[in-house]
């Protein structure tokens, strides 16, 4: 039981991390019908950052928070404004094609910079807090903390500010939205910069707790795109619920096939997505939307 009950707190903590990971590729492609084949790659990038902050400047990872926001949000900006505006509205091909090279572009800079070695934060909120044989990783505790944080700002943002409902009226109706005198490639690039500054907080969030290096983001945007396939386009609570779910299975193969480990893991998140589109094609939580809404 005890061993169980671990895993279930392991699982969970990790599916945290796994929402805040998905939020920024689900709502680009809620909002904008783009699949950002560069979202593990951006994620990696807030990571580095973190990485920079945390060695050159001694930051404490959660503080860089206030950096690496703010730096990813005004990239995000300008990547929309000079490269995704102009393929927003052309086949999906295009975009694919077009972030598939963004990310090979970044993660290879990246490399050039700081070499492919692995690198990890490090932080005082380390250790473990014990309740009889249950341990509570404290970064990870923190990490979750930090995750429902965010979930519930972008929530908030989306439902009760100017700019967020303007963001879901482009998603539901882009020509309605015109016509009532939105800004669509603003909206647009607005929401994928609030996307990008989510992602970069994903690298954050990942860095005290696992290695990040230069190739670390096609594995991260497969499962960004496995739970927004389960949970739903933008939406919120799907991703929380998607997270938590991947989480799970991973943690629990991990837990109790010995000698296989997390490669195991990975290959059954994917196994499960499978399955979850052939038996139940609208999704776990409250259905696929498609790429024009956001809830």
């Amino acid at each position: 039981m005890d061993q169980f009950l671990q895993a279930l707190i392991n699982g969970v903590m990790l599916g945290g991390f796994y929402a805040v990971m998905v939020l920024g590729f689900s709502v680009i492609w809620g909002v904008m019908g783009v699949i950002n084949l560069a979202h593990g790659e951006l994620v990696m990038l807030g990571a580095y950052i973190t990485w920079v902050l945390n060695k050159q400047f001694g930051w404490e990872p959660f503080a860089a928070l206030v950096v690496v926001m703010p730096v990813m949000f005004v990239l995000g900006y300008i990547l929309q404004r000079v490269l995704i505006n102009r393929v927003v509205e052309r086949p999906h091909l295009i975009s694919l094609l077009v972030t598939f090279g963004l990310g090979i572009m970044l993660s290879n800079s990246v490399k050039l910079i700081y070499t492919a070695d692995p690198r990890q934060t490090k932080t005082a909120l380390s250790g473990f807090w014990r309740v009889g044989q249950i341990t509570f990783p404290v970064t990870k505790t923190y990490i979750l903390l930090a995750a429902l944080i965010i979930m519930l700002l972008l929530y908030l943002f989306l439902q009760y500010t100017r700019t967020g409902k303007s963001i879901r009226a482009a998603a539901q109706n882009r020509e309605a939205a015109r016509i009532v005198g939105i800004e669509i490639h603003q909206v647009y690039a607005i929401t994928f910069a609030i996307c990008t500054a989510l992602t970069g907080a994903a690298g954050m969030l990942i860095s005290p707790t696992q290695a990040i290096f230069p190739f670390m983001g096609p594995p991260l945007t497969l499962k960004a795109f496995a739970i927004t396939a389960m949970s739903g386009l933008g939406s919120i609570p799907g991703a929380l619920m998607g997270g938590i779910v991947l989480g799970l299975v991973e943690v629990f193969i991990a837990t109790y096939i010995p000698g296989i480990g997390t490669n195991l893991g990975i290959v059954s998140s994917f196994v499960l997505l499978v399955v979850v589109l052939v038996t139940r094609p609208q999704g776990l939580f409250g259905g696929l939307q498609p790429a024009t809404e956001v809830r």
